[in-house]
Protein backbone atom coordinates (compact mmCIF):
# COMPACT_ATOMS: atom_id res chain seq x y z
CA UNK A 1 0.00 0.00 0.00
CA UNK A 2 1.52 3.14 -0.87
CA UNK A 3 1.97 5.57 1.84
CA UNK A 4 0.39 8.87 0.67
CA UNK A 5 1.65 11.06 3.26
CA UNK A 6 5.10 9.99 2.70
CA UNK A 7 4.94 10.82 -0.70
CA UNK A 8 3.63 14.31 -0.50
CA UNK A 9 6.55 14.99 1.81
CA UNK A 10 8.73 14.07 -0.59
CA UNK A 11 6.95 15.77 -2.98
CA UNK A 12 7.01 19.08 -1.19
CA UNK A 13 10.60 18.62 -0.30
CA UNK A 14 11.51 18.46 -3.71
CA UNK A 15 9.64 22.06 -4.42
CA UNK A 16 11.75 23.20 -1.70
CA UNK A 17 14.71 22.09 -2.92
CA UNK A 18 13.82 23.32 -6.33
CA UNK A 19 13.07 26.69 -5.59
CA UNK A 20 16.17 27.32 -3.13
CA UNK A 21 18.11 26.18 -6.30
CA UNK A 22 16.32 28.26 -8.58
CA UNK A 23 16.39 31.41 -5.98
CA UNK A 24 19.90 31.02 -5.67
CA UNK A 25 20.94 30.70 -9.03
CA UNK A 26 19.16 34.21 -9.88
CA UNK A 27 21.37 36.33 -7.61
CA UNK A 28 24.21 34.40 -9.71
CA UNK A 29 22.60 35.46 -12.96
CA UNK A 30 22.06 39.08 -11.87
CA UNK A 31 25.64 38.94 -10.68
CA UNK A 32 26.89 38.29 -14.21
CA UNK A 33 25.10 40.75 -15.87
CA UNK A 34 26.40 43.09 -13.32
CA UNK A 35 29.81 42.22 -14.53
CA UNK A 36 29.07 42.09 -17.90
CA UNK A 37 27.84 45.52 -17.69
CA UNK A 38 30.89 46.88 -15.31
CA UNK A 39 33.90 45.05 -17.37
CA UNK A 40 32.14 46.80 -20.75
CA UNK A 41 31.91 50.23 -19.07
CA UNK A 42 35.64 49.52 -17.64
CA UNK A 43 36.94 48.42 -21.20
CA UNK A 44 35.37 52.13 -21.74
CA UNK A 45 37.59 53.92 -19.80
CA UNK A 46 34.46 54.65 -17.30
CA UNK A 47 35.45 55.18 -13.77
CA UNK A 48 34.06 51.55 -12.36
CA UNK A 49 36.03 51.71 -8.98
CA UNK A 50 32.88 51.76 -7.36
CA UNK A 51 31.04 49.75 -9.47
CA UNK A 52 33.77 46.59 -8.90
CA UNK A 53 33.60 47.35 -4.99
CA UNK A 54 30.55 47.09 -4.45
CA UNK A 55 30.44 44.05 -6.92
CA UNK A 56 32.92 42.30 -5.26
CA UNK A 57 30.68 42.89 -1.91
CA UNK A 58 27.93 41.19 -3.86
CA UNK A 59 29.93 37.87 -4.89
CA UNK A 60 30.88 38.09 -0.95
CA UNK A 61 27.09 38.22 0.03
CA UNK A 62 26.33 35.30 -2.99
CA UNK A 63 29.14 33.01 -1.15
CA UNK A 64 27.99 33.23 2.02
CA UNK A 65 24.12 32.39 1.13
CA UNK A 66 23.00 36.07 1.35
CA UNK A 67 20.70 35.81 -2.22
CA UNK A 68 18.55 38.94 -1.57
CA UNK A 69 21.21 41.42 -0.73
CA UNK A 70 23.67 39.84 -3.84
CA UNK A 71 20.56 40.17 -5.96
CA UNK A 72 19.76 44.04 -4.49
CA UNK A 73 23.47 45.34 -5.17
CA UNK A 74 23.52 43.50 -8.43
CA UNK A 75 20.02 44.95 -9.25
CA UNK A 76 21.73 48.69 -8.34
CA UNK A 77 25.03 48.24 -10.46
CA UNK A 78 22.86 47.22 -13.61
CA UNK A 79 20.28 50.16 -12.99
CA UNK A 80 23.54 52.99 -12.63
CA UNK A 81 24.89 51.56 -15.95
CA UNK A 82 23.25 53.44 -18.64
CA UNK A 83 23.99 56.64 -16.84
CA UNK A 84 27.94 55.80 -16.33
CA UNK A 85 27.55 54.78 -20.15
CA UNK A 86 26.52 58.18 -21.37
CA UNK A 87 28.83 60.10 -19.79
CA UNK A 88 31.49 58.10 -21.68
CA UNK A 89 29.94 58.79 -24.33
CA UNK A 90 30.08 62.92 -23.52
CA UNK A 91 33.99 62.55 -22.38
CA UNK A 92 34.60 60.94 -25.94
CA UNK A 93 32.56 63.41 -28.18
CA UNK A 94 34.89 65.88 -26.17
CA UNK A 95 38.13 63.83 -26.58
CA UNK A 96 37.18 63.95 -30.56
CA UNK A 97 36.46 67.30 -30.15
CA UNK A 98 39.54 68.18 -28.69
CA UNK A 99 42.01 65.83 -31.09
CA UNK A 100 39.41 67.88 -34.35
CA UNK A 101 40.48 71.29 -33.12
CA UNK A 102 44.08 70.76 -32.33
CA UNK A 103 44.02 68.93 -35.91
CA UNK A 104 42.39 72.38 -37.25
CA UNK A 105 45.04 74.56 -36.01
CA UNK A 106 47.32 72.08 -37.36
CA UNK A 107 45.92 72.18 -41.03
CA UNK A 108 45.89 76.17 -40.70
CA UNK A 109 49.75 76.70 -39.55
CA UNK A 110 50.41 74.31 -42.51
CA UNK A 111 48.36 75.86 -45.02
CA UNK A 112 50.08 79.33 -43.56
CA UNK A 113 53.12 77.72 -44.05
CA UNK A 114 52.92 76.86 -47.91
CA UNK A 115 51.21 80.11 -48.75
CA UNK A 116 54.44 82.50 -47.17
CA UNK A 117 56.39 79.31 -47.98
CA UNK A 118 58.96 81.12 -50.38
CA UNK A 119 59.81 84.13 -47.92
CA UNK A 120 60.24 81.29 -45.27
CA UNK A 121 62.77 79.15 -47.69
CA UNK A 122 64.05 82.91 -48.89
CA UNK A 123 64.70 84.15 -45.27
CA UNK A 124 66.27 80.99 -44.46
CA UNK A 125 68.51 80.82 -47.21
CA UNK A 126 69.91 84.22 -46.61
CA UNK A 127 70.29 83.49 -43.01
CA UNK A 128 72.09 80.48 -43.30
CA UNK A 129 73.35 79.87 -46.70
CA UNK A 130 73.74 83.48 -48.34
CA UNK A 131 75.64 85.59 -46.28
CA UNK A 132 73.27 88.25 -46.62
CA UNK A 133 73.37 89.31 -49.83
CA UNK A 134 70.75 88.27 -52.83
CA UNK A 135 71.75 88.01 -56.72
CA UNK A 136 69.11 88.93 -58.78
CA UNK A 137 68.62 86.52 -61.51
CA UNK A 138 66.99 85.89 -64.75
CA UNK A 139 63.66 83.73 -65.77
CA UNK A 140 60.58 82.37 -63.44
CA UNK A 141 62.38 81.21 -60.01
CA UNK A 142 61.54 77.47 -59.85
CA UNK A 143 62.83 74.18 -58.24
CA UNK A 144 62.31 71.53 -56.43
CA UNK A 145 61.74 73.16 -53.15
CA UNK A 146 59.65 75.94 -54.38
CA UNK A 147 57.48 74.05 -56.96
CA UNK A 148 53.89 74.52 -56.37
CA UNK A 149 52.79 70.60 -57.33
CA UNK A 150 56.22 69.11 -54.92
CA UNK A 151 54.99 71.30 -52.12
CA UNK A 152 51.89 70.06 -52.48
CA UNK A 153 52.80 66.33 -52.49
CA UNK A 154 54.75 66.83 -49.40
CA UNK A 155 52.24 68.59 -47.89
CA UNK A 156 49.60 65.93 -48.59
CA UNK A 157 52.25 63.29 -47.13
CA UNK A 158 53.02 65.22 -44.22
CA UNK A 159 49.62 65.43 -43.17
CA UNK A 160 48.66 61.90 -44.01
CA UNK A 161 52.24 60.80 -41.69
CA UNK A 162 50.64 62.89 -39.00
CA UNK A 163 47.28 61.48 -38.75
CA UNK A 164 49.42 57.97 -38.83
CA UNK A 165 51.24 58.85 -35.82
CA UNK A 166 48.00 60.27 -33.81
CA UNK A 167 46.21 56.59 -34.81
CA UNK A 168 49.12 54.60 -33.63
CA UNK A 169 49.61 56.54 -30.74
CA UNK A 170 45.59 56.29 -29.67
CA UNK A 171 45.81 52.55 -30.88
CA UNK A 172 48.90 51.47 -29.18
CA UNK A 173 48.02 52.82 -25.67
CA UNK A 174 46.87 49.20 -24.54
CA UNK A 175 49.15 46.78 -24.44
CA UNK A 176 48.29 43.28 -25.33
CA UNK A 177 45.82 41.81 -22.61
CA UNK A 178 47.18 38.80 -20.16
CA UNK A 179 46.72 37.56 -16.76
CA UNK A 180 48.89 36.34 -14.52
CA UNK A 181 49.17 34.70 -11.10
CA UNK A 182 51.44 33.90 -8.46
CA UNK A 183 52.30 32.13 -5.01
CA UNK A 184 54.65 33.56 -2.89
CA UNK A 185 56.10 32.45 0.49
CA UNK A 186 54.94 32.65 3.85
CA UNK A 187 56.32 36.38 4.38
CA UNK A 188 53.99 37.44 1.60
CA UNK A 189 57.31 37.88 -1.18
CA UNK A 190 59.01 35.50 -3.57
CA UNK A 191 60.97 32.31 -1.18
CA UNK A 192 60.89 30.78 1.64
CA UNK A 193 58.30 28.32 0.22
CA UNK A 194 57.84 24.81 2.96
CA UNK A 195 58.88 22.11 1.08
CA UNK A 196 58.60 19.22 4.32
CA UNK A 197 55.52 19.81 6.38
CA UNK A 198 54.38 17.65 9.13
CA UNK A 199 50.42 15.76 9.14
CA UNK A 200 47.93 18.65 10.54
CA UNK A 201 50.62 21.40 10.04
CA UNK A 202 49.17 25.07 8.72
CA UNK A 203 50.72 25.92 5.59
CA UNK A 204 50.59 29.64 5.12
CA UNK A 205 51.01 31.09 1.72
CA UNK A 206 49.61 33.92 0.10
CA UNK A 207 47.67 33.96 -3.82
CA UNK A 208 48.84 36.97 -6.41
CA UNK A 209 46.44 37.66 -9.21
CA UNK A 210 47.58 40.49 -11.56
CA UNK A 211 44.61 41.47 -14.58
CA UNK A 212 46.28 43.28 -17.64
CA UNK A 213 43.50 42.41 -19.34
CA UNK A 214 42.37 46.33 -20.14
CA UNK A 215 39.30 46.22 -18.63
CA UNK A 216 37.68 44.79 -14.66
CA UNK A 217 37.79 41.15 -15.18
CA UNK A 218 35.87 38.30 -12.13
CA UNK A 219 38.71 35.76 -11.57
CA UNK A 220 38.16 32.71 -10.13
CA UNK A 221 40.94 30.69 -8.03
CA UNK A 222 40.71 26.73 -7.73
CA UNK A 223 43.54 25.70 -5.25
CA UNK A 224 43.60 21.70 -5.27
CA UNK A 225 45.59 18.94 -3.56
CA UNK A 226 46.86 15.87 -5.27
CA UNK A 227 49.62 13.30 -5.69
CA UNK A 228 49.47 13.43 -9.22
CA UNK A 229 51.92 15.08 -11.81
CA UNK A 230 48.53 15.70 -14.20
CA UNK A 231 48.62 18.84 -15.75
CA UNK A 232 45.90 21.42 -15.09
CA UNK A 233 42.75 21.50 -14.61
CA UNK A 234 42.70 19.00 -12.92
CA UNK A 235 39.18 19.31 -12.58
CA UNK A 236 37.02 17.72 -9.35
CA UNK A 237 36.00 19.45 -6.19
CA UNK A 238 38.17 22.16 -5.27
CA UNK A 239 39.53 22.39 -1.41
CA UNK A 240 39.54 26.05 -1.85
CA UNK A 241 37.74 28.29 -3.94
CA UNK A 242 38.93 32.91 -3.98
CA UNK A 243 37.07 34.85 -6.13
CA UNK A 244 37.52 38.66 -7.14
CA UNK A 245 36.71 40.98 -9.93
CA UNK A 246 39.68 43.29 -10.46
CA UNK A 247 40.17 46.39 -12.15
CA UNK A 248 42.62 46.72 -14.94
CA UNK A 249 46.34 46.68 -14.07
CA UNK A 250 45.42 45.85 -10.10
CA UNK A 251 47.25 43.18 -7.92
CA UNK A 252 45.01 40.78 -5.60
CA UNK A 253 47.14 39.46 -2.63
CA UNK A 254 45.15 37.24 -0.89
CA UNK A 255 46.39 34.65 2.15
CA UNK A 256 46.06 30.80 1.32
CA UNK A 257 46.17 28.65 4.34
CA UNK A 258 45.60 24.52 4.21
CA UNK A 259 46.72 21.67 6.59
CA UNK A 260 47.32 18.12 5.23
CA UNK A 261 45.81 14.79 7.12
CA UNK A 262 48.19 12.19 5.49
CA UNK A 263 52.17 11.44 4.66
CA UNK A 264 53.40 11.45 0.96
CA UNK A 265 54.49 13.79 -1.61
CA UNK A 266 51.67 16.58 -2.38
CA UNK A 267 51.48 19.00 -4.94
CA UNK A 268 49.12 22.32 -3.80
CA UNK A 269 47.71 23.62 -7.23
CA UNK A 270 46.23 27.20 -7.68
CA UNK A 271 44.31 27.16 -11.10
CA UNK A 272 43.53 30.82 -12.21
CA UNK A 273 39.96 30.89 -14.03
CA UNK A 274 38.05 34.05 -15.47
CA UNK A 275 34.33 34.63 -16.20
CA UNK A 276 34.56 36.08 -19.92
CA UNK A 277 33.48 39.70 -20.57
CA UNK A 278 31.90 38.34 -23.78
CA UNK A 279 29.86 35.91 -23.22
CA UNK A 280 29.93 35.51 -19.00
CA UNK A 281 30.85 31.63 -18.63
CA UNK A 282 33.92 30.54 -16.84
CA UNK A 283 36.86 30.09 -18.85
CA UNK A 284 39.85 28.50 -17.81
CA UNK A 285 43.13 30.64 -18.58
CA UNK A 286 45.76 28.13 -18.90
CA UNK A 287 47.69 30.08 -16.29
CA UNK A 288 48.56 27.87 -12.82
CA UNK A 289 50.57 27.72 -9.92
CA UNK A 290 52.45 24.72 -7.87
CA UNK A 291 53.80 23.74 -4.90
CA UNK A 292 55.09 20.11 -3.72
CA UNK A 293 55.50 19.41 -0.21
CA UNK A 294 56.40 16.34 1.74
CA UNK A 295 54.40 15.65 4.66
CA UNK A 296 56.14 13.76 7.33
CA UNK A 297 54.49 12.29 10.62
CA UNK A 298 57.41 14.62 12.67
CA UNK A 299 56.93 16.67 15.46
Amino acid sequence: MVNWSVCVALMLTAVVMLSVVAYAQQPMRSLLLAYGNVSALGAEGGNVTGLVNELNEAITLYAAGHYANASALASGIIASAPSLAKAIELRRIELYSTYAAVGGIALIIVSLAYLKRRELIGGLWLRFRGGGMVTVGGGKPRGFITDEEVLAVVTAVALVFAVFLITQALVSGEAAPFSAIGLLGPGGKIGGYPSVVSVNQSINLYLLVYNHMNRPVWYVVYVYVTNTTASPPIGGEPVLVYQRVLLSNETWITPLSLSLNETGDFRIVGELWMYSPVNLTLTYTGDYVQLWVNVTNYG
